[in-house]
């Protein structure tokens, strides 16, 4: 069995500990509030409070880990990676940090380690399946379809609170980037196309693109067509449409009574506050090639015991990755979730591995 450090112990961080320690690999977490490592405790798993930067020295409390694995918030993800690349570390991370992580290279090729990055969801298993999609069909086009929800149709939202509000409400904001044509353009969220899909068990329901793609528009440049769509309940889109237009997605300090307050930030807490109780759902689909010529890929997580559909879904393909890490089977180097798709045997393992952690991929010609 390996040794395994966890970084980071929120929702998804739980989960890859849990799992690792379910595997019987040793393990052990390192999360920032004692409210975090109590919760750990409590599914009896050994966890300790301490910050990455100033306690880095309890990384290696068992000795030197084969695999640290990183799930912490998108705004230190990348300074973590950084820090952990200079230690000497293998890691798989699966922070959505808004830098580009080919910056990582040099400092990687340096460390003679290998660094697996967007190891989650999407980015991650969505990324997975366009790679193997692509080369078993050969094809140059590639949509993704993806979308946290409320298990049942919750007007006029239709969220649950699984992550960060503050990052989901980016997601209608930040630039989109897609391939068209074999070009990189970019898109408004809420002003560009959007349109409904029907999917298995689920129904309907409605898109938008998201700046998604990340280390897709790199690995596979010269598709035709290459965009990721996120999914919402019917009706969502009209709705988030007239809070930006009223300034609740704005991010100016606005005064009230005297306190500054963001708008957007306050929407965000009010949001965590009032969807709290809600169970999720995850849905991705994967569409790569053209009719006569592809596959479609469906997958849907809903919530089991204490675990949401989120941290079911994102923690199986980066504890997944970790395991092949462990294993060797690996490259050295920067690693994204496409490679690993590219090689017959880790994708053959990687499919069976999440299936059994309650992520089914179903496909289906088109």
């Amino acid at each position: 069995m390996a040794r395994f450090v966890v970084v980071g112990l929120g929702r998804i961080g739980l989960r890859v500990l849990w799992m690792l320690d379910r595997l019987g690999h040793e393990v052990f977490g390192i999360g920032s509030t004692l409210e975090s490592v109590e919760k750990a405790r409590s599914l009896g798993l050994e966890a300790y409070t301490g910050d990455l930067f100033s306690s880095h020295k309890l990384l290696r409390k068992h000795g030197d880990p084969d695999v640290v694995v990183v799930a912490l918030p998108g705004a230190i993800g990348y300074r973590a990676l950084e820090f952990l690349i200079k230690e000497g570390y293998n890691i798989v991370d699966v922070s959505f940090f808004p830098e580009d992580p080919l910056g990582l290279v040099e400092e990687i090729e340096k460390s003679n380690n290998t660094v697996v990055v967007d190891a989650g969801i999407a980015p991650g298993l969505s990324n997975f399946l366009v790679g193997r999609g692509v080369k078993l069909y050969d094809s140059k086009r590639a949509i993704i379809y993806v979308g946290g929800i409320s298990r049942k149709p919750s007007p006029p939202l239709g969220l649950a609170p699984t992550w960060s509000m503050e990052d989901l409400l980016e997601e209608y904001l930040r630039p989109a980037r897609l391939i068209r044509n074999r070009e990189i353009v970019t898109v408004d969220p809420l002003e560009s196309e959007t349109g409904t899909i029907t999917v298995s068990y689920i129904g309907k329901l409605e898109y938008f693109p998201t700046d998604g793609l990340r280390t897709l528009l790199f690995t596979f440049p010269d598709m035709d067509e290459m965009i990721e769509y996120t999914l919402r309940w019917p009706g969502h889109l009209d709705f988030v449409k007239k809070l930006k237009s009223i300034g609740f997605l704005s991010d100016f300090n606005l005064n009230v009574n005297g306190c500054p307050v963001r708008p957007r930030s306050c929407l965000a807490r009010l949001l965590e506050h009032e969807l709290k109780g809600i169970e999720d759902l995850v849905v991705l689909v994967v569409e790569v090639g053209s009719r006569g010529n592809g596959v479609r890929y469906e997958v849907i997580v809903e919530p089991k015991d204490e675990w949401s559909a989120m941290s079911i879904a994102t923690s199986a393909f980066e504890v997944a990755s970790a395991v092949l890490l462990s294993e060797g089977r690996l490259p050295k180097g920067l690693v994204f979730p496409e490679h690993i798709a590219l090689n017959d045997e880790n994708a053959r393992y990687v499919m069976r591995f999440i299936e059994q952690w309650g992520v089914a991929v179903t496909e289906q010609s088109l």
